[in-house]
């Protein structure tokens, strides 16, 4: 196996850190005492071509001083060196790893490059959440625009700079602490990063019937407030009975000919949504009851709906259903290293910081009110500039 050798000498700190360094790792080394003007300091020189020490060689390469020897260490490198090898190991030392591809994934790539650093998306797909939907007419500049396209301009803004993007990769695992963060793929591949972005944002909790699936973005939403307009004069249902629902059910109530609010249980939402619910000319309430099945070939035309601990089903005709039974924050890689609240949403302060050094936060996957696209590209950009100031502080 190949040999490490520092070139040292007494009284420097940084040589004793990476001493000690090496040894935590288990790497076995060789000491060159080298005092200023002697022979050996002549040979260092000439060998590394560095002046100040450590100077650090292994199997006869000079990797610099013990900075150097730390991020060679974390990225695999010196294993390579000493002849050891690795799994996967992307030698590529990265100033941010950005792990989503949803707008708070591609607005934190955008400024991160525009920022120069060196810059990977880590994405399972582009566009996130906002490819639930038909049509966007919420986002500042656009009107009624088809969400293809949204994305496409999202991901062409994205491209133009110097970043590396890798879609269809999945995110297996993460090792967070220390300077030096790594993230792994389900490929077995592990980048090196400076700083992590999380920007995973959530996922619908479906009901699971028949159907559902297959007319997701057909008429099948997650989303009153950003699809409600593309019901104007039909008929929808809205399923669930909590706040997201009755405000679903109140958002479409106004531009909607009929609403149908299908809760399984007794309706939990705030009295006061309640009331306005019941007031309304135009929603009509299904509660204990429960939806079995979603209707339609290539649009909903209706649903199937069934009272809990009866046999009766009913038939509802709509032209499409909104489930609002709750999301869930991706983020079951974190929860164990981040803080998390009750719901399992990153807890970020103003910067986008997750109290952890180096590693932050942005778009749905965090606690940070209101879960809109513009929302979520603002922060998005919060996040890469809070990433570009921390590694500009860095000593």
């Amino acid at each position: 196996m190949a040999g490490l050798t520092i070139y040292a000498s007494d009284g420097c700190p940084f040589c004793e850190r990476a001493k000690s360094f090496l040894k935590e790792k288990g790497i076995p080394f060789d000491t060159i005492e080298t005092p200023y003007g002697t022979r050996n300091w002549e040979e260092m020189k000439e060998k590394t071509g560095g002046a100040r020490l450590p100077q650090i060689v292994v199997a006869g390469e000079a990797i610099g001083g013990y900075s150097d020897l730390v991020i060679l260490e974390a990225t695999g490198g010196l294993s390579n060196l000493l002849g050891k090898g690795g799994r996967g190991w992307v030698e590529t030392l990265y100033d941010v790893v950005i792990i989503g591809g949803g707008p708070s994934g591609l607005s934190a790539a955008l400024y991160s490059a525009r920022k120069l650093l060196k810059t990977l998306v880590l994405t399972k797909d582009v566009g996130g959440q906002v490819t639930w939907t038909y049509d966007v007419d919420n986002y500042l500049g656009f009107t009624e625009v088809d969400t293809a396209d949204l994305v496409g301009k999202f991901e062409e803004h994205v491209d133009k700079y110097d970043l590396d993007k890798r879609v269809g990769v999945e995110v297996t695992g993460l090792m967070l602490g220390g300077k030096i963060k790594q993230v792994i793929t389900s490929r077995d591949e592990v980048y090196f990063a400076k700083t992590v972005i999380i920007a995973t944002g959530k996922r619908p909790k479906r009901m699971g019937v028949p159907g559902e699936q297959e007319l997701t973005g057909m008429g099948v939403a997650y989303c009153a407030t950003c699809d409600a307009p593309l019901f104007a004069g039909l008929d929808v249902a809205v399923a669930g009975g909590g706040n997201s629902a009755l405000e679903a059910a109140l958002d479409l109530s106004k531009v909607a000919n009929q609403v149908y609010l299908v809760s399984l249980t007794p309706l939990t939402g705030d009295q006061v949504l309640q009331r306005k619910v019941n007031g309304s000319k135009n929603i009509a309430l299904f509660v204990e009851h429960e939806v079995i099945r979603i209707l339609g070939e290539s649009n909903v035309e209706g649903v199937e709906i069934r009272r809990v601990g009866s046999d009766n089903i009913q038939r509802l005709g709509v032209s499409g259903i909104f489930v609002e039974i709750g999301l869930r924050p991706n983020s079951e890689m974190v929860i164990d290293t981040l803080n998390v609240n009750e719901v399992g949403e990153i807890i970020v302060d103003a910067k986008c910081r997750t109290g952890l050094a180096g590693v932050f936060a942005c778009g749905d996957v965090t606690d940070v009110p209101f879960k809109q696209i513009v929302v979520a590209a603002g922060e998005g950009a919060t996040a890469a500039l809070s990433a570009y100031d921390y590694i500009l502080n860095q000593r």
